[in-house]
C-alpha cells in the first residue's frame, strides 16, 4: 500500500500573488500554525474517482464555511496548490491561506473551526435515518463526497485533524467505514426528500425578522436571515428572496444606521418549503407593507 503526504493550500484573495512567492510563505507558515490534517487508512485499493471525489468534497465544503465566516473575501481567487508529495500512508497536510496579513491565531481558529464544523455535521448524519438542519443540496453532496475514500473499502478510516505539523492535535473528527456507509445513505435520503420538496402559499401575513444579516442581496438563495410568522408557528426559518424588490425592501430596513429591523412587522405573500411535509424555509415573494411592532 502507497502512502501520499500532500500540501494543499486554499488561497483566497491572492490571485495577483505567484507561484514563486506563495511557496517561501507556505514554508514559513507549515511550522507555525496548525494544520488541516487528513488521513485515510484503507485495506483495499482506492478507485481514483472515490479519491478525487473525497479531495473535491473536503475543498468545498471548507471554501464553503470559509464564506460564512469571511463573506468579504473574493473566493472566486481562491486555489488549491499541491506544493509537496512524499511517500507514507495516505496523508494530506492542508495549509488555510487566507491572507498574506492573517494572523497565526486566525489560521489556527479556522483550522479548528473546519474540523469542528465537519464533526458536527458527521455526528447527526451518521445516526440511523439522520438528517442535517436546513442543508442545501451542495453541503450534502461535499459530506457525501468526502466519505468516498472509505465507503467501499473493507476497514477503512477517515481522519480529519487540527494540529501542528509535528506536535499536538487541536481537534480531531474520526469517521469509520461503518459510519460512513450510513453517512452516504442519509445524505442520498436527505438530497433526494430536498429535491420532492413542495411549497405552501401563504398570502399577506405578517413576518418579523428573528435574525438579520449585513450580507449582499442573493435573490433565490437561502440567506443568513430568518424570520417569524406567527399565523404558521413560532419557529424562525431561513429567508429565500424570489425576487430582488422584495429583497431590497427588507435589507433597506435592516441597513438603516437609526432603525431597528426587529421592531418592524413586514406584510408579504410567502411561500413555505417544505421538506418530509415540515416547514424548511420561508421564500418572501412580495413586500406589501413594513409597519412598527412597537405602536399601540
Amino acid at each position: 500500500m502507497h502512502r501520499f503526504k500532500l500540501f494543499i493550500l486554499e488561497l483566497i484573495g491572492l490571485a495577483s500573488s505567484s507561484r514563486g512567492t506563495l511557496v517561501p510563505q507556505v514554508q514559513r507558515l507549515s511550522g507555525e500554525v496548525p494544520l488541516i490534517v487528513v488521513v485515510i487508512e484503507n485495506t483495499d485499493p482506492i478507485d481514483l474517482l472515490d479519491f478525487t471525489a473525497s479531495l473535491t468534497g473536503l475543498a468545498r465544503e471548507h471554501e464553503a464555511r470559509v464564506r460564512v465566516q469571511r463573506p468579504g473575501l473574493d473566493l472566486d481567487e481562491t486555489r488549491l496548490l499541491i506544493v509537496e508529495v512524499r511517500k507514507g500512508s495516505i496523508i494530506l497536510e492542508m495549509l488555510p491561506a487566507l491572507a498574506p496579513i492573517i494572523t497565526n491565531v486566525e489560521y489556527a481558529n479556522t483550522a479548528i473551526d473546519f474540523v469542528k464544523h465537519m464533526a458536527g455535521m458527521v455526528g447527526q448524519l451518521k445516526l440511523p435515518g439522520g438528517r442535517l438542519d436546513d442543508p442545501t443540496t451542495a453541503q450534502l453532496k461535499n459530506l457525501g463526497d468526502t466519505v468516498q475514500s472509505i465507503v467501499r473499502d473493507s476497514t477503512g478510516r477517515l481522519k480529519i485533524e487540527a494540529r501542528y505539523k509535528h506536535g499536538k492535535v487541536l481537534q480531531e473528527l474520526v469517521i469509520e467505514k461503518d459510519d460512513a456507509v450510513v453517512i452516504e445513505a442519509n445524505v442520498t435520503g436527505q438530497r433526494r426528500e430536498i429535491e420532492q420538496s413542495k411549497s405552501v402559499a401563504y398570502p399577506r401575513v405578517l413576518m418579523r425578522l428573528h435574525q438579520s444579516s449585513v450580507e449582499d442581496l442573493r435573490v433565490g438563495k437561502r440567506t443568513s436571515e430568518k424570520g417569524i410568522v406567527e399565523s404558521i408557528d413560532m419557529t424562525p426559518r431561513t429567508l429565500i428572496y424570489v425576487s430582488d424588490l422584495a429583497g431590497q425592501r427588507i435589507k433597506e430596513e435592516i441597513m438603516k444606521p437609526d432603525g431597528n429591523p426587529f421592531q418592524k412587522g413586514f406584510v408579504i405573500d410567502l411561500d413555505v418549503e417544505t421538506v418530509g411535509g415540515k416547514p424548511r424555509a420561508y421564500r418572501v415573494i412580495e413586500v406589501y407593507d413594513i409597519i412598527d411592532l412597537d405602536d399601540d
